[in-house]
């Protein structure tokens, strides 16, 4: 049974430190180069963010988590369609990722909350959101720790709250294959299709796949049953 939540604030809500705050450990790949990731990445990532957007179907005065946040430029897009009346919060598991959220936040005067967290123990209570997005995190988790923070986004999710999560599929066409096999193999035996019976498990229905304009990303997304 879940536990609602009771402020009508998230503002107010108290997170508690993760554990990458005291320098425990995780099975996750925690990335320490945020500032160089930024730079190096940071252009592609948002040239997929209204896309995103639209395909996480966000309005005004939502609630919003993202897991897996990066250096904020999704969570901060994403603020964009909420408005004011909207909140969203960005965790990731890396303190330096979170120090470059801030600051990239600050910087577009985006009211954005960004913790530190883990995927596999989100830092909320239950029915907390009505949207939790994931971009390019969750092929960073081993396989028990993917099924985990699905099913941690499932908890915090309101009912009929959704979920999203974008991230590699293999290129169809025969070049595309190549130059994957070439320039980014670690990512071959990536493909976002391999979440749906993690999202099945979790309790998600309406689970349904589709492709971005970005040749090597693809979506996933559910909904939480309603009450």
């Amino acid at each position: 049974m879940k536990k609602k939540l009771e402020a009508n604030d998230l503002s107010r809500i108290e997170t508690p430190r993760s554990k990458t705050d005291h320098g425990e450990s995780t099975k996750s790949q925690i990335i320490h180069w945020a500032s160089f990731y930024d730079v190096v990445f940071g252009w592609l990532l948002r040239r997929t963010h209204d896309e995103v957007v639209r395909l996480a179907t966000s309005s005004p005065g939502e609630r919003v988590l993202d897991v897996g946040c990066g250096t904020g430029s999704l969570a901060i897009a994403l603020k964009a369609s909420v408005g004011q009346t909207g909140l969203v919060h960005g965790i990731d598991a890396s303190p330096e990722m979170i120090e470059v959220s801030r600051r990239n936040a600050s910087r577009a005067s985006a009211d954005v909350n960004f913790t530190v967290g883990l995927g596999e123990a989100i830092p909320f209570p239950n029915e907390t959101f009505d949207l939790v997005v994931s971009q390019l995190a969750i092929h960073h988790l081993p396989d028990d720790l993917k099924q985990s923070a699905i099913k941690e986004m499932h908890r915090v999710l309101k009912p009929n709250g959704r979920c999203m999560i974008v991230d590699f599929e293999p290129p169809k066409s025969i070049t595309g294959r190549f130059a994957t096999r070439m320039f980014l193999r670690p990512m071959i035996k990536i493909n976002v299709k391999n979440y749906l019976p993690l999202m099945e498990e979790a309790g998600f229905t309406n689970i349904e796949t589709g492709e971005t304009r970005h040749r090597l990303l693809s979506f996933i997304r559910g909904q939480v049953a309603g009450c």
